[in-house]
């Protein structure tokens, strides 16, 4: 998509966030058993939230001082996209 639109000078970027605090994972949060699996699956022991984790990038992005930067996929995952990192399954 970033190719295709790239000519028309249309910026294409993507946000894969991980497991963040919000509305609709509160009650899932709630439950030991995900947090302690979760937690042994992010190498930053932490969840996200969603300001300022994913709000400064969202802002970056849609910002002039961004204009060079196109295509990419921005993980924020405190990690557990890590190769190597245990998925949920093997815990």
């Amino acid at each position: 998509m970033a190719l295709e639109l790239g000519v028309h000078k249309i910026r294409v970027n993507s946000i894969s966030p991980g497991l963040f605090k919000s509305e609709i994972t509160e009650k899932l949060m709630e439950k030991d058993w995900l947090k302690n699996v979760a937690l042994k699956s992010i190498p930053l022991r932490t969840f996200g939230t969603p300001n300022p984790a994913l709000t400064s990038l969202v802002r970056y992005l849609i910002h002039d001082s961004s204009e060079y930067v196109s295509g990419n996929d921005f993980i924020v995952d405190a990690g557990a996209t890590i190769p190597g990192i245990p998925i949920f399954s093997s815990l």
